[in-house]
């Protein structure tokens, strides 16, 4: 079955991935705008202070002209020269001679030259990842690329600026995207290789030749301090934030500032601070500049793409994205986690691990793009998990349909066998009793021989059956029952009761308390409960097992020990008595300390005084003492093991809290707690709660704990959800098993004694020193059995009960069933709904062995209906 759900868990990831893989278009739009919420949430980043960009915006345009007369670029070229600008990249394509002024034309290829350091934009009319027969071109004679190798973009129809600016420019560059913001930075073309306009200036602000630029189709070097990956020679930005987050002049107030400058004017812009800097001139003007949508800006101006470039270079930050065969596998581990927390774990923890790795990837998603630039998607790995988990669910849903299915077909089969047997019983008792009426004797024992056989695999039957039906119980009911004080679960109905309201009378008090009961009966927790509903409640509950420590170190754990008082004590030690000072000790096996200790203690009970060991000093201690044991501390007195005057100091208070064999109504309370602690979907059969409520419990609610956590254990390890008594202790499924025998052999004897008036007390003291009323209810239950199942009719279940033909016997068993149904009778209200009148049930059910509480209600509906009256 295991290796049947981890086959299973993977193959639901991995087709949750196939489904993933198949919707790929529609999941990366969203997760663009996931990308997009992360620049969001991680806000602006300052860009590098060595980028500046110069624009020429609507103002501009209004004030220059459109297009910009080029004498005004050579204008900004001198300023920028002048300011000692290491890089200038004009995002501007001169592909055109000017015709009406051809004389700007060499005035601004004249500033260029002068210049050295600047970089002029180019473009391709389209470019693609395929060659397309286009044959590769030689590079011009001292600009070339020769480092270059493996560019996987190819450009078509490229255009370039006029030779006149070409060949005074530092260099040119292609300002093409792949896609609509990823960045191709070589180009192939029939020129040669064609580098990026932000690589161009990269290049001419590290003051690099073209031939020492390299890449190997996955690294570029362009400089000693620019190192970075480029797969296939495409980069993603990182940007740092909205345009705003660079340096960013208009054109004319950068000229004007200029002027101001030469002229030793103060500047309305820092021009000085332009030194040792790169300068990028472009249009950002509606209408004559192209913008882009990013995941900071809808629309981005194409200079800020550039700009992005420069700034990640130059930190080597650009974004990194999980290759696909990575992914695709991180992706089906998380899917199969996903699946097979559904499939292995139980509630909560199935979906805490199914839904909570969801949050997990989104979380480390985000927390690695703000930290380390890099892109783990999100969309893809969420929907791999939750498909997987909820598949996982109809999945497990599905198993433990065919399981249950399985079993029920069991039952049906066991319960069909069952029918049968009991009609065989039936007939042969009909015979018997003819028989019995005829007196003869020739055949009588042969058939109770015969009837005893098949009653023995009616019972087997049963239990098998009731080892598969789920054990019920109203939870309304349930929870109207149980009752809660301070951790302690009861039965408001039960023995309990009385105990508890007089916890709660005393826990004010701060007198001694002495608490009585067998181990495992929850004495340190009413130990608690006095000390949280007493005015000490804030102040310390310190608890000492006295029976587990010698004299000596019990001394000092108590009352602790000075600095040299023995071998071992290198400081001075606080007593529990000092450590509870305020609040409350409690005193565990009290029953098992020395005499002499126990004079040491009662000085304390007395005075409110102790000295530590080894000291001389008396320290004064308020500390109200709780004290427990499971001995008979009278006796103890008695035999001089215990002193009286330490006992009467100790027994002012007293509460005693009973086994829990006689405590049997808080079982289902109890029972319903432990499988809370276990996870919710553990339920257990109804031959587990006879075999808890028919087992003497020597180890008391302590030994019930382990018990319930053994069978848990057990009937996971087989993927079960249902307790069965297999998965109990020998010692409490014995005690079921011991159940069903019990009831027949206590029937046996009353037929024998002709259900006499002694019947029941002979009967109790035949079968072992049993309890009369143990007797008397198992008698109450194989009654309305009888009635039930023989269709409410009165007399044949007497004559089932009896086996008798002898008329004074069946009028005695009629007395006694007609006693059982009119006291079901009397609580049943005709006037009112079943569902209402059902709840004045339960007190019927009290004491009566749990395998008979389905009996009363039937035979209280049927009254209810009018089939049978009282």
């Amino acid at each position: 079955m295991t290796r049947q759900r981890f086959v299973a868990s993977f193959l639901i990831a991995f087709f949750s991935l196939v489904a993933v893989i198949m919707l790929h278009a529609p999941l990366s739009s969203i997760e663009d705008q996931v990308t997009a919420l992360n620049y969001r949430i991680r806000g602006n980043q300052p860009a590098d202070t060595n980028i500046v960009i110069v624009y020429i915006d609507n103002d501009a345009v209004k004030d220059l002209g459109w297009p910009v007369r080029r004498n005004f670029y050579a204008l900004m070229v001198k300023a920028l020269t002048e300011l000692h600008v290491k890089a200038i990249g004009i995002d501007v394509v001169f592909e055109e001679p000017n015709r009406e002024y051809p004389e700007y034309d060499e005035l601004l290829s004249a500033t260029i030259a002068h210049s050295k350091r600047v970089v002029l934009a180019s473009y391709f009319r389209s470019i693609s990842t395929r060659a397309e027969g286009m044959g590769m071109g030689q590079q011009r004679e001292g600009s070339s690329y020769s480092a270059v190798k493996g560019a996987s973009r190819f450009g078509v129809e490229y255009h370039q600026p006029m030779e006149i600016l070409r060949n005074a420019a530092a260099g040119t560059g292609h300002v093409n995207l792949d896609g609509e913001v990823d960045l191709p930075l070589f180009i192939q073309a029939t020129v040669g290789v064609v580098p990026s306009f932000s690589v161009e200036v990269l290049r001419v602000f590290n003051g690099v030749e073209m031939k020492d630029v390299s890449f190997d189709g996955s690294h570029v070097v362009a400089g000693s301090g620019s190192r970075f990956t480029a797969e296939g020679g495409v980069v993603s930005l990182n940007y740092p934030g909205s345009i705003a987050s660079y340096k960013a002049y208009p054109f004319v107030e950068v000229l004007k500032s200029y002027d101001a400058l030469r002229m030793d004017r103060a500047p309305s812009l820092p021009v000085q601070s332009f030194a040792g800097k790169m300068v990028l001139i472009s249009v950002v003007a509606e209408g004559r500049s192209v913008f882009v949508n990013t995941p900071v800006g809808a629309r981005y101006p194409s200079v800020g793409l550039h700009a992005a470039f420069l700034d990640n270079a130059l930190h080597s930050r650009f974004l990194t994205t999980m290759e696909s065969p990575i992914a695709y596998l991180l992706f089906i581990l998380l899917g199969f986690c996903c699946a097979s927390s559904i499939l292995f774990f139980r509630s909560p923890l199935d979906k805490i691990g199914a839904f909570g790795l969801p949050v997990l990837v989104v979380g480390v998603s985000f927390l690695l793009f703000a930290t380390n630039a890099f892109v783990l998607p999100v969309i893809p790995p969420v929907i791999v998990c939750l498909a997987s988990a909820v598949s996982a669910f109809f999945y497990k849903h599905r198993l433990v349909g065919e399981e249950v299915n399985k079993l029920q077909t069991e039952k049906d089969g066991i319960l069909a066998a069952l029918r049968d047997k009991e009609a065989k019983v039936i007939q042969l008792e009909n015979e018997l009793l003819h028989l019995e009426a005829a007196k003869s004797a020739d055949r009588t024992s042969e058939l109770l021989e015969e009837i005893r056989k098949y009653k023995t695999e009616i019972h087997t039957l049963a239990s098998k059956a009731d080892d598969m039906e789920e054990f019920t119980v109203d939870q309304e009911e349930l929870q109207s029952a149980a009752g809660g004080f301070e951790g302690i679960i009861f039965d408001r109905a039960g023995s309990m009761k009385p105990i508890i309201e007089f916890i709660g009378k005393i826990a004010g008090s701060d007198a001694p308390v002495l608490i009585l009961g067998e181990s495992g009966t929850g004495k340190e927790l009413v130990a608690k409960a006095i000390h949280k509903r007493s005015g000490r409640a804030e102040r310390p509950f310190i608890a000492v097992n006295c029976g587990a420590l010698s004299e000596n170190l019990l001394e000092s754990e108590l009352f602790g020990h000075e600095k040299g008082a023995f071998t071992g004590a290198i400081k001075d030690k606080l007593g529990r008595f000092e450590l509870a000072d305020g609040g409350t000790i409690f005193l565990d096996e009290i029953g098992e300390v020395s005499e002499g200790f126990q004079l040491k203690l009662l000085r304390v009970l007395q005075e409110g005084e102790l000295e530590r060991v080894g000291g001389t000093t008396t320290i004064k201690v308020n500390v109200r003492v709780l004290a427990a044991t499971n001995k008979d501390l009278k006796e103890q007195v008695k035999a001089k093991r215990f002193r009286e005057d330490l006992y009467y100091r100790l027994n002012v208070l007293m509460v005693s809290l009973p086994p829990l064999r006689e405590r049997l109504e808080d079982i289902p309370l109890l029972l319903q707690h432990f499988l809370s602690r276990e996870g919710g979907e553990i339920r257990v059969s109804r031959n587990v709660m006879d075999a808890l409520q028919s087992y003497e419990w020597q180890g008391n609610i302590r030994e019930l704990e382990s018990v319930i956590r053994r069978a848990v254990l057990l009937a996971r390890a087989e993927h079960r959800t249902m307790v069965n008594l297999k998965d109990l202790t020998e010692e409490v499924a014995a005690s079921s098993q011991g159940t069903v025998a019990i009831e027949e052999q206590v029937l046996e004897s009353l037929r024998e004694k002709g259900f006499s008036r002694s019947a029941i007390s002979d009967t109790a003291d035949e079968l072992g020193g049993l309890n009369r009323g143990t007797v008397a209810e198992y008698l109450r239950g194989q009654c309305l059995k009888a009635f039930v199942e023989h269709g409410f009719n009165l007399e044949q279940a007497v004559r089932h009960i009896s086996l008798s033909s002898d008329a004074e016997v069946n009028d005695r068993v009629t007395k006694k069933l007609r006693e059982y149904l009119s006291n079901i009778a009397d609580v049943v209200v005709t006037t009112v709904q079943w569902p209402e009148a059902k709840s004045a049930i339960k007190p019927k059910t009290k004491n009566l062995p749990q395998r008979y509480h389905s009996y009363v209600e039937q035979i209280a509906e049927a009254c209810h209906k009018g089939i049978w009256k009282n």
